[in-house]
């Protein structure tokens, strides 16, 4: 009895630090903390692999050589402040449209 009951404890507590580090993984995963800098997504992988099935040497190079580009910016602070531009004059643009039409609404009037 008392062996069962420590061989049940035993697998509690294998079964919950193996989903602790399941959760931790997926967690890393999503918010792109990932040390893994290769993550699989499969459905889209061979999908986009079916796409670009006949590309020719140098397309293939430009791409590999864009891509790199891109991993360096994305671990830069330059493209938190790119976004925040981004949002910001999506932001201005907007409030400028709604007064614009407040304008107009009280010359029509």
């Amino acid at each position: 009895m008392l062996i069962a009951l420590i061989g049940g404890i035993e697998g509690m507590l294998v079964y919950a630090s193996r989903s602790k580090q399941r959760r931790a993984r997926r967690q890393q995963l999503l918010m792109g903390t990932s040390t893994d800098h290769r993550t699989v997504v499969p459905l889209v992988d061979n999908y986009l692999k079916q796409k670009t099935a006949r590309a020719t040497r140098l397309q293939r190079f430009i791409a590999r050589k864009l891509a790199a580009l891109c991993r360096r910016v994305v671990q830069t602070r330059a493209l938190d402040y790119l976004f925040l531009h981004l949002v910001r004059t999506a932001f201005n643009k907007r409030r400028d449209n709604v007064r614009n039409m407040k304008r107009r609404i009280t010359l029509c009037l």
